[in-house]
């Protein structure tokens, strides 16, 4: 027996055996995609990579494109969402913080949430839910993000996820990711105008900000956790000492060189070993015709709902261009002109917000005895409730998926320059908490008051006014699509 039919058969097997392990679901799934999110090849990133993925495993779907800023926000405020098994969301953080809004601006957001995950692949510039999702599930993310966040759709298990509610002056919002004033907040929103370079430019602008550094005036409160779990387990297996009582994270070497965990994994369940072993599988199939053909502003695949006839493994040239134009799929595809994509209105955005009731005292109340307070000048105040803010962005090595803890981030003036660039580069491994200067604190809610006008106040990654701002964390209130 040949290698390359052995080769080809434990391919077959792996995709029949991921297939059979797959829910019975028949919705579709809603895919609200971002052509414009990150380098902005988020169409076709979809179309090439992760539809023949879908098609294969009978995941149907249908692909609504975003227009304009809010679109997903309004979009899933108005329709009837539950014709859909679960929310995708193709992009970056960004679409995932609109949608999540979305929810929340319904009266019925209680049972959207719980009966409808949220997925996301991964084509921004920070793509931090993502990275967190795989990080808490052990997958090697860093290998293929995009392979790895398609399975997750395909296997359509749900984890749960906390969220926090934000209160600014004038609005409210609901968080998934982090809450930034000063130097994080900085780079995130100034280096927007580098979004053309990916990722990158937030490297380029940390150099700028650094240069450059700036302070800010004002006043940190929180409200610590009462308690925490005596050893933390990391994703990758290893675990952290039991906490001091002091509230600043002591260094654990779990968080060094071995997160490449990857690299020794068996991955027998998982597609890399067919997709990842063969670079041609995907990118180099379509290479034979123009890419415009598959990326039509006119195309629609709207047919029977009954099930379609399997087709041939979309490893081969020929089957990766036949499952997209098939005329036996279920899946949709509805483009900006579509006249069937509804009267999304997104400058009529309602800005009533449901949700659980606040427990904090009013915005312009003084915080209970119980509260820490910090007044003075700050680097940064940095709270997060995800692992990863980023690819690149270990944030929060303790943090998991649903703990209900805010992990915040203080970093006051007067810290030297060499132990924040050392800050800085840790920032991609987790060693950046050991820092001296730099306090990691685990809570439950904050405020902070910043003193003054000039500044940027963010909420996953979105600027929200600069002025006084208070959070807190509502446990397993969401529910995601993982591996």
């Amino acid at each position: 027996m040949s290698r390359s039919y052995e080769t080809n058969l434990s391919r077959a097997l792996s995709t029949f055996e991921l297939v059979a392990a797959c829910p019975g679901e028949q919705r579709k799934i809603l895919v609200l995609l971002n052509p414009k999110s990150g380098p902005g090849r988020g169409r076709e990133t979809f179309q090439k990579r992760i539809h023949p993925i879908l098609s294969e495993a009978e995941r149907p779907y249908e692909v609504h494109i975003t227009k304009c800023p809010n679109y997903a926000r309004e979009f899933v405020r108005t329709r009837d969402i539950y014709q859909w098994s679960g929310l995708l969301m193709v992009g970056g953080d960004g679409i995932v913080f609109e949608v999540v809004n979305g929810l929340f601006q319904r009266p019925d957001w209680e049972k959207a949430l719980k009966e409808l995950p949220l997925g996301v692949i991964p084509c921004g510039s920070g793509n931090g839910l993502a990275k967190s999702i795989a990080y808490a599930k052990q997958e090697p993310y860093d290998y293929n993000p995009l392979l790895v966040s398609a399975l997750s759709v395909v296997k359509f298990k749900k984890a749960q996820m906390d969220l926090v509610r934000v209160e600014t002056r004038s609005q409210i919002l609901f968080s998934f990711l982090s809450v930034g004033w000063g130097l994080l907040a900085d780079i995130d929103i100034e280096s927007e105008r580098l979004r053309a370079i990916g990722g990158q430019r937030f490297t380029v602008w940390t150099i700028a900000r650094l240069i450059g550094l700036r302070t800010y005036k004002g006043k940190v409160s929180y409200l610590p956790c009462d308690k925490l779990p005596s050893v933390d387990s990391l994703g990758n297996g290893k675990t952290y000492n039991e906490y001091a009582k002091e509230t600043q994270i002591s260094h654990s070497r779990s968080c060094g060189d071995d997160l490449d965990r990857y690299s020794r994994i068996s991955e027998s369940k998982s597609f890399h070993d067919a997709l990842d072993g063969d670079p041609a599988i995907l990118d180099g199939s379509f290479d034979s015709y123009d890419d415009n053909e598959i990326i039509s502003e006119n195309i629609t695949l709207e047919t029977e709902a009954e099930r379609r006839q399997r087709l041939d493994s979309f490893y081969s040239a020929t089957s990766a261009k036949s499952t997209y134009f098939s005329t036996g799929s279920i899946s949709s595809y509805h483009s900006i002109e579509d006249p069937n994509n509804g009267d999304v209105d997104p400058e009529n955005n309602s800005e009533v917000m449901y949700g659980p009731s606040s427990r904090l005292p009013a915005l312009t109340s003084e915080v209970p005895n119980s509260w820490t307070q910090i007044e003075g000048e700050f680097i940064m105040v940095h709270a997060a409730y995800q692992s990863h803010l980023g690819q690149d962005y270990f944030f929060a090595p303790r943090a998991k998926l649903a703990d209900g803890i805010i992990w915040l981030m203080i970093v006051k003036a007067g810290i030297t320059r060499a132990n924040l660039l050392q800050f800085l580069l840790g920032l991609s491994n987790g060693t950046h908490v050991t820092r001296s200067g730099v306090d990691m604190i685990p809570v439950k809610a904050f405020r902070i008051e910043p003193e003054g006008t000039n500044g940027y106040i963010t909420v996953d990654g979105e600027k929200v006014d600069y002025g006084p701002l208070q959070a807190e964390i509502f446990p397993s209130l969401a529910s995601v699509m993982s591996p």
